[in-house]
């Protein structure tokens, strides 16, 4: 039984490599393309979310990339890209908008996002590894496939749901630091606007919800729950 087991064993440690390179070579980039945050308003956001959380430390960089976007890297740091940045300093963005953006993010780190995406995968793994393994090979193809696309689908869901709560954390810790938390929704607004349609044309294969699905959930968030 145990050397049946061996291949699953063997892809499960396969994924667990690949995926630590992966992460290794993405730190490696952001370590060669990134500098400090250096914005003043947005320091003084930090110290806010710093006194709010009670942690004495929230990394946050600038990558050099043109695309709009901010992200939570592996190993914690909150990362703002030099297009948002730039939009930011061009006052396409306000502090608020770019605060609310560092607390999703910030929410992602905070909810165990990243180990949990990364565990569904290796899961991902055994089971495909098992059903090569286990089930009659002129069935091979057609469960590798339902497989490929079931796990997408299980992926794209994940990611949904983390963003969901991602936001709902971002508009918490908006509250207790102060800030206004409709700054979620306006940001979410123009964003939307810059997107100019370009969504996925199927929602539950987009790895984010829709815009106004957010922005809807956002703001029951702000409202608080119903004492009716």
């Amino acid at each position: 039984m145990l050397f049946k087991l061996l291949p699953i064993l063997a892809m499960v440690a396969w994924a667990w490599y690949t995926m630590r390179r992966s992460e290794k070579g993405l730190l490696r980039d952001l370590d060669r393309k990134s500098t400090p945050l250096d914005s003043g308003p947005l320091l003084s956001a930090l110290q806010r979310f710093r006194h709010a959380m009670g942690v004495d430390d929230i990394r946050v960089a600038i990558y050099e990339q043109e695309a709009i976007n901010g992200l939570a890297a592996p190993d914690g740091r909150i990362v703002l890209t030099r297009g948002l940045f730039d939009r930011y300093r061009k006052g396409d963005f306000n502090v608020s908008e770019l605060a609310a953006v560092i607390a999703h993010e910030i929410g992602h780190v905070a909810l165990g996002h990243i180990d949990r995406r990364k565990k569904a995968w290796k899961v991902e793994m055994a089971a495909k590894a098992a059903a090569g393994l286990f089930l009659p090979r002129a069935l091979t193809g057609l469960i590798g496939t339902v497989v490929q696309y079931a796990s997408k689908a299980f992926h794209m869901g994940l990611s949904r749901r983390d963003e969901y709560e991602a936001d709902a954390f971002a508009v918490a810790l908006m509250q207790r630091s102060g800030f206004d938390p409709r700054a979620s929704v306006t940001l979410l607004e123009k964003l939307d606007r810059m997107a100019e349609g370009r969504s996925a044309p199927i929602e539950w294969l987009a790895s984010h919800p829709p815009n106004a699905k957010r922005i809807a959930a956002v703001e029951r968030a702000i409202a608080g729950p119903d004492m009716s």
